[in-house]
């Protein structure tokens, strides 16, 4: 055997190997990215907080967080007296007991007047009062006038006690761990 031809079978193979040992080496590479882009869905995130309120229960009012003033429209004497001892009976805080200042003629059975920061003492007192109208006005305080119609004739019955609603869903809490 001559010597060109001892070579040229190892040239031969020496190319073979490099095509085997290159399309080996582009298999692995897209083998790889694949398992990389796979991973992708795999992979654990870290959790991202969702923003979560607290909404505190709401405590509704009791006649015992009412002031009330009892203000007489009709010309039945002592009206105003008897009704607002049957009014402070019944839980609410009685500030004054007169005739009405307002010398309103009411033909309902009360008028609950109320400013903006009593709306919802008034609501508690119309709640007990049937027949009455809600009248809005500019005072500063919390105070409800309970002025008595000539349709008045007494208090309404009890409403019933609200009952305790399911406690509101905690937010959820979530543990991130550093990495």
């Amino acid at each position: 055997m001559t010597q060109t031809q001892d070579r040229a079978p190892s040239a031969f193979r020496v190319r073979r190997q490099r095509r085997s040992t290159v399309v080996v080496i582009v298999v692995l590479l897209g083998l790889a990215a694949a398992f990389y882009y796979a991973s992708t869905y795999f992979s654990e995130t870290a959790p991202v907080p969702v923003p979560c309120t607290t909404v505190a229960p709401v405590v509704p009012l009791k006649p015992a967080d009412v002031s009330l003033n009892v203000y007489n429209a009709t010309n039945r004497s002592g009206l105003a007296g008897a009704t607002a001892k049957v009014a402070g009976q019944r839980g609410f805080k009685v500030k004054k007991v007169a005739n009405d200042p307002k010398k309103a003629s009411i033909k309902q059975a009360a008028q609950i007047r109320f400013g903006p920061s009593g709306a919802d003492s008034a609501k508690v007192v119309q709640a007990r009062v049937p027949g009455s109208v809600l009248v809005k006005d500019k005072r500063k305080d919390d105070t409800v006038d309970l002025v008595l119609g000539k349709g008045w004739k007494k208090f309404g019955a009890e409403p019933p006690a609200p009952v305790a609603t399911q406690a509101a869903p905690q937010c959820p809490t979530v543990t991130v761990t550093g990495s």
